[in-house]
C-alpha cells in the first residue's frame, strides 16, 4: 500500500496522554510496518470503542483500514473524525495536514478522483513552502489523480479472470513464473506451511507449483528444496524449460538471488547467483533472456536514482556476469522500480513503478531498446490491468495474449491474488510457441542431447536448448513465416538435422494449442561409425 511508503515516515505518535494509549498506537504501528492491517484494527479497536478518542487513533486506524480494498469508505469515515478533532480557528499543524492527504488518498482509492484532488490542490496552497518533502508528496498524489482520471477515460479492452482457488487464497500470492509452454506455474504464497511460522506469529513466504493437466490447473502444491532453510523464499524467474528456478531469499538483513535445477525430478541444492549479480545490497527480482546471455534485475545498490532499480548484466565469454548497467533515467527513477520481465522476443522489457505515469502505488509498464542500446520512454499498460493499488509480477506469453499477474483487487480472496488476463485475439502472430519430444531408440525420454535451431535463410543461430531431463520435451520460441533448421548432436548416436517451417497462422498459443513437432528418435551409432565414420541423419 503506498501510503506507507510515501508518508508514514511523516507521522510520529507521541502526544498521546496515556502510556497504555502510547503503547498501543506503537504496537498497531508495527503491524502496518508489516503489512498485518488486520492484527492493527485488532488491537485499536479498544481504544475506538473508548468513550473519548483520540484524533490519532483515528489516524492510525484509517491507515490500517486502507490496507483492505474494500474498506477505503470506512477510513474516510475515520479520517473525517480525525480531522473534525482540529478546531477550524486552529492553525493546522503538520498532522492536521497529514490527516487530510491520508483522506485524499483514501478518496482516490475509493475512485473519487475529483473530491481527492480537491483537498491535494487546497492542501498545495496551504502548506508552508519550507515543507518540502510534504509538498512533494502532495504533488505526486496530484499526479496519481490526474493519471488515474485519464486512463480510466480510456481503458483498455481485455478479460481478466481470478486463477483460482487452485492458486489463491485469503493470504499473499504473487510473483508467477511460467513456464514457456504454460505447463507448469511457480508462485509466492505466505499461507500457513507447518514449520515455517516466523517469531511474531506470520508465516513465511514460500514457493508454490501447480500443473497444468487434463484441462485444467492442479491444487498448488509446496516446492521442496533441499537442504534446511528458515525465511521467506519468492519466486523470481524460471528458464523457459522449466528446468531451472530463480528465487529470492533473504539471508540475514539482505536478499539475495539464488536458483536450483531440476534434474531427474528432483531440485538441486540451492546456490546463490554470483556477484556482481548479488551484492551487498537488496536483490529482489530477475528476468533472464531467452538465451540466457542476459539477466535485468532489481537492486537497491548504492549509485542508482533512488529507491530500487532496474539493473542489466551481459554473461562473458568466460561463463560469468560482466558488471552490471543501470537502465538509466527513461526506465529507472528517484521511487521504486521492480519485477523486470524480458519478454522472449529480447527487446521488450515489462517493469513495475511508482513513479512515471502511475495511477497509483506500483503500475505495469513497458519500454523497448533499440539497436543503439536506449530505451524508450516507459508506456503504462493502461486500466484496469493497472488499478489505484500496487499491481506488479507482469508475466505475459510468448504471443502476447495472455498475461499472468498479481493484484489486490476488490474482489479476491483476501489480499494478493493472481489473475490471467486475455486480450482480443489478433489476425498474425510475430512469434510463436515451438515444442518437441526427443526419445532414444528404446523410446525413453532423451536429455543428454544438444539441439540448435537456425535461420535457414540467413543461418543465423536463435537459439540452443537442452531437454527436459523427464518427459525429454524442449521448448523454443521462433519468429512465424519462416524457415529453420534444427540440429541434434548426443554422444553415440547419429546427429540428426531436419528443416521446418512455421506458418503465420491465426493463433500461437500455448498450453494445449502450441505448435507440436514430430517426435524425434535418436538413432545409436553402429561399430564402423564409432571407428570414426560418423553418420548423418537428414529428414529434409
Amino acid at each position: 500500500m503506498r501510503l506507507i511508503y510515501t508518508l508514514f515516515l511523516l507521522l510520529t505518535f507521541v502526544s498521546v496522554d496515556v502510556a497504555g494509549q502510547r503503547k498501543t498506537l506503537k504496537l498497531a504501528q508495527s503491524h502496518i510496518d508489516v503489512g498485518r492491517y488486520n492484527e492493527a484494527i485488532r488491537v485499536l479497536q479498544p481504544l475506538l470503542s473508548a468513550e473519548e478518542v483520540n484524533r490519532e487513533v483515528y489516524v492510525l486506524a484509517g491507515i490500517a483500514y486502507l490496507g483492505d480494498p474494500g474498506d477505503s469508505e470506512y477510513a474516510i469515515t475515520l479520517f473525517d473524525k480525525a480531522i473534525e478533532l482540529y478546531p477550524p480557528d486552529e492553525k493546522l499543524s503538520r498532522k492536521a495536514l497529514e490527516a487530510r492527504l491520508f483522506k485524499a488518498q483514501a478518496l482516490h482509492l475509493s475512485h473519487r478522483f475529483d473530491e481527492a484532488l480537491k483537498i491535494e490542490r487546497e492542501l498545495l496552497e496551504i502548506t508552508p513552502a519550507t515543507d518540502k518533502d510534504f509538498i512533494t508528496a502532495i504533488n505526486r498524489e496530484i499526479a496519481y489523480s490526474e493519471n488515474a482520471l485519464k486512463m480510466i477515460a480510456e481503458p483498455v479492452s481485455f478479460q481478466i479472470q481470478s486463477m483460482g482457488r487452485a492458486f489463491n487464497s485469503m493470504h499473499n500470492e504473487h510473483s508467477p513464473v511460467v513456464s514457456v509452454d504454460e505447463s507448469t506455474i511457480y508462485f509466492t504464497s505466505n499461507r500457513p506451511l507447518e514449520g515455517m511460522n516466523s517469531d511474531d506469529g506470520d508465516y513465511f513466504e514460500s514457493i508454490y507449483a501447480s500443473y497444468w493437466r487434463d484441462g485444467e490447473w492442479t491444487a498448488a502444491v509446496p516446492v521442496e528444496l533441499p537442504g534446511s532453510y528458515y525465511g521467506n523464499r519468492a519466486t523470481v524467474s524460471m528458464s523457459a524449460d522449466g528446468n531451472t528456478i530463480v528465487f529470492y531469499q533473504n539471508d540475514g538483513a539482505i536478499g539475495n538471488l539464488h536458483e536450483s535445477r531440476l534434474v531427474f525430478g528432483s531440485w538441486t541444492e540451492p546456490t546463490p547467483l554470483p556477484p556482481p549479480v548479488n551484492s551487498g545490497s537488496n536483490e529482489s527480482h530477475a528476468s533472464f533472456s531467452l538465451d540466457g546471455d542476459r539477466i535485468f534485475f532489481t537492486s537497491d545498490r548504492p549509485g542508482g536514482y533512488g529507491g530500487k532499480d532496474i539493473y542489466v548484466s551481459h554473461k562473458l565469454p568466460t561463463g560469468f556476469w560482466g558488471t552490471p548497467l543501470n537502465l538509466g533515467p527513461n526506465v529507472n527513477t528517484e521511487l521504486d522500480e521492480d519485477s523486470p520481465f524480458l519478454h522472449p522476443d529480447g527487446v521488450t522489457l515489462y517493469f513495475s513503478s511508482e513513479a512515471h505515469s502511475s495511477m497509483g502505488g506500483h503500475d505495469l509498464f513497458f519500454s523497448r531498446i533499440d539497436e543503439e542500446g536506449k530505451w524508450s520512454e516507459p508506456v503504462n499498460l493502461g486500466y484496469p490491468i493497472n488499478t489505484v493499488y500496487d499491481d506488479k509480477f507482469f508475466l505475459p506469453t510468448a504471443d502476447g495474449q495472455r498475461v499472468y499477474y498479481a493484484s489486490r483487487q476488490a474482489d479476491g480472496y483476501g489480499a494478493m491474488d493472481i489473475y490471467l488476463i486475455t486480450f482480443p485475439q489478433n489476425d498474425e502472430r510475430s512469434l510463436a510457441v515451438v515444442a518437441r519430444h526427443i526419445f532414444d531408440e528404446k523410446g525413453m525420454p532423451f536429455s543428454d542431447v544438444i539441439v540448435r535451431i537456425y535461420d535457414n535463410e540467413n543461418n543465423l543461430l536463435q537459439g540452443v536448448y537442452r531437454p527436459n531431463s523427464l518427459s525429454g520435451k524442449f521448448v523454443s520460441v521462433l519468429p512465424t513465416g519462416k524457415n529453420y533448421r534444427m540440429e541434434l548432436e548426443a554422444e553415440g548416436y547419429e546427429r540428426y538435422r531436419e528443416t521446418f517451417r512455421v506458418e503465420i497462422r491465426e493463433v500461437y498459443g500455448t498450453r494445449s494449442r502450441a505448435f507440436y513437432l514430430e517426435p524425434i528418435i535418436l538413432k545409436p551409432l553402429n561399430q564402423e561409425d564409432i571407428d570414426g565414420k560418423a553418420g548423418l541423419n537428414d529428414s529434409e
